[in-house]
């Protein structure tokens, strides 16, 4: 199995997982800022999975 987490965008990170020939299962879950954005599930030979999403400015606070 490979992993990686991608950034080619700073804004935009991408979670990536490939299984091998033997295949198997896993999975990729992304959360920005303790948000749950999103999963997905690569399963069987050669199998993949990829999760994306986007920085937001986080708001200014009042005080």
């Amino acid at each position: 199995m490979n992993a990686g987490a991608f950034c080619k965008n700073p804004s935009n990170p991408v979670v990536s997982v490939v299984l091998g020939e033997q295949g198997g299962q896993a999975r990729c879950s992304l959360a920005i800022r303790g948000r749950h954005v999103q999963s997905a599930t690569a399963s069987g030979e050669f199998g993949r999975a990829t999760c994306s999403g986007e920085l937001r400015r986080a708001a200014a606070s009042v005080g």
